[in-house]
């Protein structure tokens, strides 16, 4: 049974303020027609019963007020999750345009790579050259490839899903944070297990594995472990860090939008991969660990 997706700090805003505004509009005139109803009975009976009157409007007084602030305070928060949401949107649009330029660069650079590869093979350059021009077409290539899945991704295209193979997907994602591991000193350890083939978008899922990599990477102090299995017949990925973990506080909150516990974050990374495991059928959760996070990918097994 698919998991509902989590709601977003701007959703909750406004659902806590149509809850005040619905308690504002019933409960208000209700205590408005007792009151009235009191006054009548007094009227009629002769009692006096200025105190249950004072008392109503004291309680109408009251709960305007504090209607009034709490609607004023949600409507600040989901100002300010639209002002969040709009600069993610602006962001967006910058990263697709930069990543088009990015790709026609690519593109003639591959073009030239093919030239002087070609070129190299018809004069019988050294072994060495070759092989060096060889890796800087197929990087370039490459490259050029997940741009265009991005720009795909971005405009909101459903990529092709195929079957793939757990571990090579987690090779790729590994491949792309290598040297920055290098730069802070972290081991990488990976081991790889007998998961099944998985029906799945490549660039979507290995977006996936990335976010939880660089996340690693903000919070581990000298290792992250990537492992792949087999559970209850699904593929399971475990991204593992050696780092302070997540505050009791923040776990049921890791995973909204605009949520962040990383100085400097945006809080879209987990929330992303979690609509990405969701919407291939799966799931993204945290571990419970004594130390470090871990954080699990399962995928279904395909058919």
């Amino acid at each position: 049974m698919p998991q509902r997706k989590p709601a977003s700090p701007g959703l909750l805003a406004a659902q806590a303020a149509r809850r005040v505004a619905v308690a504002a509009l019933y409960w208000g005139p209700v205590i408005f027609l007792l009151a009235t109803a009191v006054l009548v009975v007094g009227l009629w009976k002769g009692a006096n019963l200025g105190g249950l009157m004072y008392l109503a409007v004291v309680l109408l007084a009251v709960f305007g007020v504090a209607s009034g602030w709490t609607l004023q305070r949600r409507l600040g928060e989901i100002s300010g999750a639209l002002d969040r949401a709009q600069r993610t949107s602006t962001v967006g649009l910058l990263t697709a345009g930069f990543a088009h330029e990015m790709k026609n660069a690519l593109t003639v650079i591959l073009g030239f790579a093919e030239l002087a590869r070609t070129s190299g093979e018809k004069a019988r350059t050294d072994a060495k050259v070759m092989r060096h021009l060889r890796e800087v077409e197929n990087e370039t290539r490459r490259t050029v490839a997940q741009l265009q899945s991005f720009m795909s991704y971005s405009s909101g295209e459903r990529g092709a899903r195929i079957p793939r193979d757990v571990n090579e997907l987690v090779r790729d994602a590994l491949s792309m944070v290598r040297p920055m591991a290098r730069m802070k000193e972290l081991q990488l350890q990976e081991v790889s297990g007998e998961p099944p083939r998985v029906v799945c978008d490549p660039f979507a899922v290995r977006q996936l594995l990335l976010n939880l990599l660089l996340n690693a990477l903000d919070f581990a102090r000298t290792r992250i472990q990537v492992t792949t299995r087999a559970v209850d017949g699904q593929a399971e990925v475990l991204v593992a860090d050696d780092g302070p973990g997540v505050p009791p506080k923040d776990r049921d909150r890791i995973f909204q939008r605009f949520v962040t516990t990383r100085p400097g974050g945006n809080g879209l990374g987990l929330s992303t991969s979690r609509e990405i495991a969701q919407a291939h059928g799966g799931q993204l959760s945290l571990v419970e660990t004594d130390s470090g996070a871990t954080f699990a990918v399962r995928l279904p097994a395909a058919r």
